[in-house]
């Protein structure tokens, strides 16, 4: 047990290696395993050699937000496994909250500057050679169709377009309204996040034109059934009436429809993850893919890049008319 005297004069140099020394010595006085000691251990000394190799000083009143930060970008470019970056984020948030509960800090500078990335699983994309199926097959019902059977055949490669062309996840599409599409050259679509500021992605070529068609169509349908609703999509009852809001599960079962239609194995998350390959065929920056994807910056793109490396098909994605 160390002596309280000898815990005060630790805790009053606030050097960041003797602090995390005590902080380690209490976890072994509550019992925690030797493993897992040997785990922070390890995690926070990696975090003190990344501020050494910097030239920043090892004392925690010169820490700033600012250097976390920093060290948020050089775990993403070090580290493959989300895992190991989320253990090492994990040991440093720990640790801050132990020396706020002693008055030693005011606030969690990894709460706000690190977030622990999730677990991404490795994409599961729809080939482009069946993206361009998908929408030739779209293109053929609304030629093949009228009125209110058209109208919902041009409601759902609206849907293509959005994930496709913009990479949109449902929760995304439920949500919009007319007014959160901007018409131009490029057009873009608002998104409405509900954790951070609104912002824009622009909508693919092609879209502007057929979105023209597809307003008028649709204020021809509700102006015959004699309702007003600000939706961009619909939903259509069994009495063929239209109202508005397409849920979620909605726009899921469209796609398991169409997906038994054409014997392909897709769904609304496969497709845009052929979005975010083909935003990387392009070569557009990791922080302009992670901003369209609405992530946050310590999301990793790795597993894209690497399915990219590995499988020959994935140089394929494009937009849709630009065929490679």
């Amino acid at each position: 047990m160390v002596s309280s005297g000898h815990q005060e004069s630790v805790l009053s140099s606030l050097d960041l290696l003797k602090l995390q020394t005590e902080f380690l010595r209490g976890l072994e006085i509550r019992g925690k395993t030797f493993n897992t000691v040997k785990n922070y251990r390890t995690d926070l000394n990696i975090f003190n050699q990344y501020l050494e190799a910097n030239g920043r000083s090892l004392m925690l009143t010169e820490l700033t937000l600012q250097q976390v930060k920093e060290y948020s970008s050089h775990l993403e470019k070090k580290y493959n496994s989300p895992n190991s970056i989320r253990r090492r984020v994990q040991a440093l948030r720990i640790f801050f909250d132990w020396l706020i509960e002693r008055g030693l800090y005011q606030e969690n500078p990894v709460k706000k500057a690190l977030v622990s990335p999730k677990v991404v699983d490795p994409p599961k994309p729809v080939e482009f050679k069946n993206i361009y199926k998908l929408f030739n097959h779209l293109e053929s019902l609304i030629e093949n169709s009228k009125e209110l059977e058209r109208l919902i055949h041009m409601r759902n490669k609206i849907i293509f377009y959005l994930i496709y062309g913009s990479g949109l996840k449902v929760s995304d599409i439920e949500s919009l309204s007319e007014s959160s599409i901007f018409p131009g050259n490029p057009g873009r679509v608002m998104i409405a996040h509900p954790k951070r500021d609104p912002y824009t992605i622009p909508l693919p070529p092609g879209f502007n034109q057929f979105y023209i068609e597809f307003k008028e169509a649709l204020e021809n349908q509700k102006s015959k059934d004699k309702i007003n609703f600000n939706n961009l999509l619909f939903n259509a009852n069994p009495y063929k009436i239209l109202k508005g809001g397409l849920s979620s599960r909605g726009i899921e079962v469209i796609f398991k429809e169409l997906s038994k239609k054409l014997d392909m194995q897709f769904t609304a998350k496969s497709l845009r993850q052929s979005c975010i390959l083909k935003w990387l065929n392009k070569s557009e920056s990791d922080s302009q893919v992670k901003e369209w994807m609405g992530v946050q910056p310590v999301y990793s793109l790795k597993a894209y890049k690497q399915y990219l490396e590995e499988q020959d098909h994935a140089k394929e994605f494009g937009e849709i008319g630009e065929r490679h």
